[in-house]
């Protein structure tokens, strides 16, 4: 018998099929009433991923007791039992090349699929990040002042980590103005796309602009001085993510609130 998939009600996702970014609101634990109405169900919440000796380990919540699950093609699935809280250590194998994780919960044939996709690059020697159709992207590797550019082919969404002040953003020379968003982060939206130059805190990044996703599954990249993610978005949309190269240090890792 095939997995029945569970239908979750979630707002960014009717973001992500009009082909708008926007915030990204919490879709597990933390989240207003989630674990009210059936926590066993809920899908995961990655919150962090640290280095332990060759692998990684992912950590996030869930609802109690639940069985997490990380799903590849090509990569053998790997799973643990959330504890009585929620919260749950996962530890990936040793991984080639880019890896694409699907989050799951799974109760007998059903599954609460996330609306989170886990991208682990160069086997977690690159970035690692979490894409959502809609949504600014999550970066979870170590520290600095931009996360990542996404476009949906008509605005820009930058976007990173919330320090102690708001930083000062600009494209271009246009200077554009940061929010602070929810899960401990800011966001600039700015009216245009294409290549520019990205200025936070001083510091610039040439951001190369979008790219072209096809097929079903993401399309990684390298793209100037970071990496690439094009991805396609229903309906006939696409999405593309930029992260700016950084020193790789999980001992630092961006965890999000």
């Amino acid at each position: 018998m095939k997995r029945r998939i569970i239908v979750m009600i979630v707002a960014v996702m009717a973001a992500g099929a009009a082909g708008a970014c926007s915030d990204r609101a919490p879709t597990g634990a933390g989240a207003e009433g989630a674990d009210k109405a059936s926590p066993w169900v809920r899908p995961p919440m990655i919150d962090g991923v640290s280095r332990d000796g060759g692998g990684l380990v992912v950590r996030g919540a869930a609802g109690p007791n639940a069985r997490v699950v990380l799903r590849a093609v090509d990569t053998a699935a790997v799973a643990v039992n959330a504890d009585a809280a929620g919260r749950f250590d996962l530890r990936l194998p040793p991984l080639n090349g880019d890896v694409v994780f699907t989050p799951e919960v799974q109760v007998g044939e059903d599954a609460a699929v996330s609306p989170e996709t886990l991208v682990v690059l160069q086997g977690g020697a690159g970035p690692i990040a979490l894409i959502a159709a809609g949504q600014p992207t999550i970066r979870l590797d170590g520290i600095g002042v931009l996360d990542a550019v996404d476009t949906d082919g008509a605005t820009l969404l930058i976007s990173g980590q919330a320090g102690v002040k708001a930083p000062s953003v600009a494209v271009s020379g246009m200077a554009a103005t940061p929010t602070p968003t929810t899960r401990g982060r800011w966001r600039a939206v700015v009216g245009r796309t294409g290549a520019g130059t990205v200025t936070v805190d001083g510091r610039s990044f040439d951001y190369p602009g979008g790219g072209a996703a096809s097929g079903a599954g993401p399309v990684i990249a390298r793209a100037g001085q970071g990496w690439r993610i094009d991805w396609p978005v229903t309906p006939g949309g696409r999405q593309s993510a930029w992260l700016p190269d950084r020193p790789v240090n999980l001992s630092q890792t961006n965890s999000v609130n």
